[in-house]
């Protein structure tokens, strides 16, 4: 029995049925109501039913609510004839019927009207004379139809199953809804947000199906930073299978806990190759589990977008790692004479004292003379690379090996980073080199 009808957005008019378990929507595939709409969450809210056969409706917490009759809602009893609005898409609620027991319906008040007026609507027994022999075959005949009709639906959705078997053979723990076909495939939001009565700080990731992860970390003052980039099948693949050991689709409930002049809250929903689960911890102590998944999440984010663990460090915190990391990076200059490496030394923690300031919206004075120094430490060790590479090149045309050799150690020393393309130039001659030393 359908529960709802599809008013406004994609595929208006179609039918949807609520399985007793009860269907989620929102923009992830992992939904089993899917609606493509960018203004809906990824994991929005859900329709369900509670014990006494009542149909409701919950939202997740969205910034765009779900709204009933145009008000917004966070969870609500649905009656027929409800309109349920998620972004730009409508539903009609068409019966609140679950396995076709209705929902408690109130008595109708006596009417002093003959019983041949009054309207059965199937609710209740009838307490009328034995309906006619005629009228008794009519309704046999439609019974009939009506099982035959139940007969044929149920085997069309074993022949989906069926077709559908191979792709599910592997997803242990995974509940299959026939209606809609699970796609092998991860993704998840991540929120955590810590409150007093001074600041907030709040930082949000997320991976899509289609591999876009995005972090955005802010806090009421000096911090509004987002980054996103596209992530390999392979990192999800391996993300997948960490998150499938991870015990936390075993998290039954969410841990939630009143405190005053404190707001600690994280929100964690994953969706994996077929299974979700969503858990909150509010002022409350994380089960172990949930800990382990956070820093799986935290780990995957900060390492496919190359940024720091210690971006999510206080304002303070950051001053004080830039400043010990500029004051690093002027010792290594002061010593670039001794060794060679010390010049790629000296830039790399004139980079990470940059990183950390580029968090901050309001930069500090140090941020310009960071800046300054890794310009001309930058500019230095271009030189010396064209001038060590010159000599190398040179002592190649002539035959001595020995010396390209030398050079050709200095450069590399010059330049370790192995994601530099003048690392890949050194490490072509140096090969050239083995092979006539040889």
């Amino acid at each position: 029995m359908s529960h709802l009808i599809i008013e406004q957005g994609k595929e208006v008019g179609s039918e949807i049925t609520v399985p007793p378990a009860g269907m989620k929507f929102g923009r992830s595939p992992a939904n089993n109501l899917v609606i493509e709409d960018e203004g809906v969450m990824l994991f929005h809210g859900r329709f369900f039913f509670k014990s006494d056969g009542s149909l409701w409706v919950t939202d997740f917490g969205a910034a765009e609510k779900t709204t009933i009759g145009g008000m917004p809602i966070d969870e609500h009893v649905l009656t027929v004839g409800d309109l349920v609005e998620v972004g730009e898409s409508a539903f009609r609620v068409i019966s609140v019927k679950q396995d076709g027991i209705g929902a408690p319906v109130p008595a109708p008040a006596p009417v002093e009207e003959a019983p041949a007026e009054e309207v059965d609507l199937g609710f209740k027994v009838s307490k009328q004379q034995p309906a006619s022999k005629e009228k008794k075959e009519r309704t046999k005949a439609q019974s009939l139809v009506h099982r035959f009709l139940q007969l044929a639906v149920v085997l069309l959705i074993l022949l989906v199953l069926a077709l559908a078997a191979p792709e599910f053979m592997n997803m242990r723990g995974t509940t299959v809804v026939p209606a809609v076909k699970q796609k092998k495939s991860v993704s998840f939001t991540y929120e955590s947000v810590r409150g007093s009565y001074k600041d907030i700080f709040r930082y949000s990731m997320e991976l899509t199906a289609d591999g876009q992860a995005t972090i955005t970390i802010d806090n009421l003052d000096s911090r509004h930073n987002t980054k996103s980039a596209e992530v390999s099948a392979e990192a999800m693949e391996t993300l997948s299978r960490r998150l499938a050991g991870s015990g936390f689709f075993d998290i039954k409930r969410d841990y939630v806990a009143a405190q005053p002049n404190m707001y600690n809250y994280n929100d964690i929903a994953i969706y994996c190759n077929g299974r979700f689960n969503q858990v909150r911890v509010l002022n409350k102590e994380a089960p172990r589990d949930f800990e382990h998944t956070a820093s799986i999440l935290e780990e995957f984010i900060f390492s496919e977008l190359d940024i720091p663990f210690t971006l999510l460090e206080a304002d303070e915190t950051l001053l004080r790692l830039a400043a010990e990391s500029y004051k690093l990076g002027q010792a290594r200059y002061s010593e670039r004479d001794v060794r060679p490496g010390n010049l790629a030394e000296a830039i790399k923690h004139y980079k990470e004292a940059v990183l950390y300031l580029e968090a901050l919206d309001i930069k500090p004075d140090l941020y310009d003379r960071i800046k300054q120094g890794m310009s001309i430490a930058t500019l230095e060790q271009d030189l010396r690379y064209k001038d060590y590479k010159f000599n190398a090149e040179a002592a190649m045309r002539l035959g001595d090996w020995r010396e390209a050799e030398k050079q050709l150690r200095v450069l590399a020393e010059l330049i370790p980073d192995r994601k530099d393309e003048r690392h890949e130039i050194i490490s072509s001659k140096q090969l050239e080199v083995e092979d006539h030393l040889r």
